[in-house]
């Protein structure tokens, strides 16, 4: 209780009055929420009129769910923002049953005047973490509030028997749901011609001794970083080609139970010959365009497109938003160009045939050119007349045309059937930045030789480490624009942790817009300069703490990671 109480004071949590951050919304998804709903529906039967309240949180002290038959305590909770929503987390509450059986991983019995905020103080909480039943980590507390002062044995019985019936069931509900994947393997095993096969989930990865033998070493862990990234977007549908670091291309059929949690199935198909590797040097290992980076998918997208440009095929070239379609583009003219002028062709901004007439027009002028290079950018943004209208051209223009054709375009907008697409004799995927982990340090040393020619070129270990976890939405664009600001400071030291900007202490996927990044950006460097606390950085910002943990939440932005 000393220690709990220690905590409270470091986190300057007010005695005098309660402050639980609120979620609209609370996650009833999850699989603690599905376990313990039922069972403290059955509790909530058997405790009616009783002054006794059960509750669930998640494992960040989100109240999940509140049962209460008794109409006074229920007006006594609301008081104190003990309900669905509010965060009682020790960090914000202070001393409570919720806070301190999360922070210690113990059952604890708060009774009283052991709570820090006295509005608890008339309260008597017994509440017990509940684990995962496999890895026992922590996934979230039961506790029992009442203002009765009864046996203080019988209640702590009491919440360790509904948390540990609340285990079992997870555990009950995790076994179903690998039992349904196991079946959905074994079927997919035992088809007519089964080929490699990979099933996973959160959990769980399974696969057959035709992938083993199939995918090895560095191809292993890229297959199956590719299909949890699959089986983790519930929108994606058929299959995918991926390019693997031994330079073979695997398709990746996917397929998925009703119940999303269940996990998904892979049909793998390997085509393609390992290739060999590339040597690994301390320095940074170049594509012979002189583009920096060494990882197999990224010399491999080079090395395709490049044969594709030589061999006079139009090209297709997919990649994300950043990603270096266009530095490609641009590389392999500088080398293979001839003398003939790349021009660049952005999307009409209209649809209207005032706008897109002349547009085509141009496109079949400047391909009637043999001295004429030309790029449609984001070929993805043309609506389906417009893409239509030049398939139409392009179809008509084929075998005819003397300039060279060069397309960009999006993964997430394209399907793999798209019969634009199959008018380029080649289609190349340029990989993200999260897929070329191994090439952060060489890009960071590229842009940092860049922008600062004569003045300290590298970065400390752990600053490079934070780098490298970072997700990168905007991919290599991103990257370089946070290396030329970290240019612009003092030369003649290395780059530290502390130098960094906000944006690279995130966890969020999510491209943001100009005015998203500002905002996120003011909210981390508040936290920063407040030393992670929430509330006095909201009260900086003019915001709520509610809109506060909403923000935070959609920005990816997790408060210990920046202290």
């Amino acid at each position: 209780m000393v220690a709990s109480w220690q905590r409270s004071i470091e986190y300057e949590v007010k005695s005098g009055c309660i402050d639980a951050p609120y979620f609209e919304n609370p996650n009833l998804d999850s699989p603690l929420a599905r376990a313990a709903l039922p069972i403290l529906n059955r509790l909530h039967e058997q405790l009616a009129d009783d002054p006794v309240s059960t509750m669930v949180t998640d494992r960040n002290g989100v109240v999940l769910s509140r049962m209460v038959s008794h109409e006074a305590l229920t007006t006594r909770l609301n008081r104190v923002q003990l309900a669905p929503g509010h965060v009682f987390a020790e960090r914000y509450v202070g001393t409570n049953g919720i806070g301190t059986a999360l922070a210690s991983g113990r059952p604890v019995l708060i009774a009283g005047s052991e709570h820090y905020v006295e509005a608890l103080r008339d309260f008597h909480c017994a509440a017990v973490p509940i684990l995962h039943p496999i890895r026992r980590t922590l996934l979230g507390a039961f506790n029992l509030t009442t203002v009765s002062q009864g046996s203080a044995g019988m209640l702590m019985a009491l919440a360790r028997s509904v948390a540990g019936q609340i285990e079992s069931e997870i555990a009950a509900i995790s076994s179903r749901r690998e039992r349904a994947l196991f079946q959905d393997y074994m079927d997919a095993c035992s088809s007519v011609r089964p080929g490699p096969v990979l099933a996973l989930n959160r959990e769980v990865v399974m696969m057959n001794e035709q992938l083993r033998a199939a995918v090895t070493g560095p191809d292993h862990y890229a297959l199956l970083d590719h299909a949890r990234e699959i089986a983790d977007d519930p929108r994606f549908e058929g299959t995918r080609s991926i390019a693997l670091p031994s330079g073979r291309v695997a398709e990746l059929r996917v397929s998925r139970r009703e119940d999303g949690d269940a996990g998904a199935i892979f049909r793998v198909r390997v085509i393609g010959r390992p290739q060999p590797g590339p040597v690994i040097s301390d320095g940074p290992t170049r594509s012979s365009l002189g583009l920096a980076g060494s990882s197999p998918q990224w010399l491999r997208a080079v090395a395709e497109a490049e044969a594709a440009f030589v061999a006079g095929s139009w090209l297709h070239l997919v990649g994300e938003a950043g990603a270096g379609k266009r530095t490609l583009v641009e590389a392999i003219h500088r080398a293979h160009g001839a003398g003939r002028r790349l021009e660049m062709v952005e999307a009409p901004l209209s649809e209207s045939p005032h706008a897109t007439e002349p547009w085509l027009r141009n496109v079949r002028e400047l391909l009637a050119q043999p001295s004429i290079v030309v790029v449609l950018r984001d070929v993805h943004l043309l609506g389906d007349q417009l893409r239509r209208q030049l398939r139409s051209l392009l179809a008509h223009l084929d075998g005819t045309a003397t300039g060279e054709l060069v397309m960009t375009s999006q993964p997430s907008m394209v399907t793999t059937d798209d019969e634009l697409d199959r008018l380029c004799g080649a289609s190349v995927e340029v990989p993200p930045l999260r897929h070329r982990y191994g090439d952060i340090e060489h890009l960071v040393r590229f842009f940092l030789r860049k922008y600062r020619p004569s003045g300290e070129n590298s970065c400390s270990t752990d600053a490079l480490v934070m780098l490298q976890r970072c997700p990168w939405p905007e991919n290599v664009r991103q990257l370089e624009s946070v290396i030329r600001g970290l240019a612009r400071r003092p030369s003649g030291r290395i780059i530290q942790v502390e130098d960094l900007p906000p944006e690279c202490r995130v966890s969020s996927h999510k491209v943001l817009t100009t005015i998203e990044a500002l905002e996120r950006d003011a909210i981390l460097r508040g936290l920063m300069d407040r030393n992670s606390n929430v509330q006095r950085t909201a009260q900086d910002l003019g915001i709520s703490r509610a809109t506060m943990y909403r923000k935070m939440r959609r920005y990816g932005i997790v408060p210990s990671s920046l202290t």
